[in-house]
């Protein structure tokens, strides 16, 4: 692999650009690879933006694929690698950014591995990785099964190219995300022997599998060099930077300073997911799927406005209650590489 010759596509959704844009400069500070940056249901100012950052960069590029409404993640991913002819097909989320070099892993990583993932969002606990057995739901966050099968993730990727338009054309199947009712039944079969047949599949969890199947090879690394904030997307202006469902999360957000609170929203975790998960779900699931949405809610309205005081002014806000010291000082950190990474940004302009 020469890093030279990548080129990451990071897709930007309506109402993100000027506020995540600027991480492109830590990209481009921490490796010598090569980024277009593509519009998906931007309006027209935000396009021009995207277009006058990339006039007169020769490592930059832009392209729009939707101006009239946002197409999904999976079918984005599509439309991009099918007209790449590079080795590596690669993108990563438009909220990451780089401390870092962040190459040389992958370098390392290339000589044996036909897809390469990384980059769980910085709210994401030790477990969440891991799909337990007895879960039903296939996410994003899980890269590999209990019994230690990689099965990556859409965050961060890069893909041996060659192989995905191999099973592209064989097999019918891309990035798409997936119901199991909705998976060719030859494909179901396939998955079966793998033993991960579950109720739905994530952004391109299928393929990976398919591609297992056939012999390929999925690696997920940590890259400490690159921060992903994660859920940027459903944050929602003028929304409380400490999110809260409703009551039964008071307690533990009143008592956040004492040793019980991180208890009590266990207990309010187990009701909400309780109450709001419809599918047949085990509780340890149950309080997965709830805790995760709650802290994928938090941390995205957080950096959401850290974002916008950031850009348009405004006081910096604290950081929210998480019911995890680690997951707090986490977000804290990301919050100083954020800012770093702003004034760079500006400077460079």
């Amino acid at each position: 692999m020469n890093t030279q010759d990548l080129q990451f596509n990071i897709i930007y959704t309506p109402d993100t650009v000027k506020y995540l844009s600027p991480f492109v400069h830590s990209l481009m500070k921490w490796s010598d690879s090569h980024f277009r940056l593509v519009a998906n249901g931007c309006g027209s100012e935000e396009r021009q933006y995207l277009n006058d950052l990339c006039a007169g960069n020769d490592r930059l590029q832009y392209l729009c694929i939707s101006e009239d409404g946002m197409i999904d993640h999976g079918r984005s991913l599509n439309l991009l690698q099918k007209d790449h002819a590079g080795e590596w097909f690669c993108a990563l989320d438009s909220d990451i950014l780089a401390t870092g070099n962040f190459t040389d892993e992958l370098v390392r990583l290339s000589s044996s591995n036909d897809v390469i993932s990384s980059c769980l969002p910085v709210w994401a606990i030790k477990g969440d990785d891991v799909l337990r057995k007895s879960f039903s739901r296939l996410q994003g966050t899980h890269v590999k099964l209990e019994d230690g099968l990689t099965i990556g993730t859409t965050y961060f990727l890069l893909y041996r190219n060659k192989l995905v338009n191999e099973i592209r054309s064989s097999l019918g199947v891309g990035f798409e995300r997936y119901y199991w009712d909705k998976i060719p039944a030859e494909h179901q079969e396939t998955i079966r022997t793998l033993g991960v047949e579950k109720t739905d599949y994530d952004t391109a969890i299928v393929f990976n599998l398919l591609l297992t199947a056939r012999g390929g090879k999925v690696a997920y690394t940590a890259l400490e060099n690159l921060i992903h904030l994660g859920g940027i997307s459903i944050a929602r202006k003028n929304s409380a930077v400490q999110f809260r469902r409703g009551p039964v999360d008071l307690p533990a957000l009143k008592l956040q300073k004492l040793p019980i609170a991180d208890a009590l929203m266990w207990c309010a975790d187990l009701f909400y997911g309780n109450k709001n998960i419809v599918e047949d779900c085990s509780k340890a699931e149950y309080i997965n799927l709830a805790s995760r949405a709650r802290r994928r809610t938090t941390a995205s309205q957080y950096f959401y406005t850290l974002l916008h005081a950031l850009v348009d002014g405004g006081e910096l806000p604290p950081v929210p209650y998480m019911a995890s010291r680690i997951t707090e000082r986490k977000l804290a950190a990301a919050a100083d590489a954020v800012e770093s990474a702003f004034k760079e940004a500006a400077a460079d302009r």
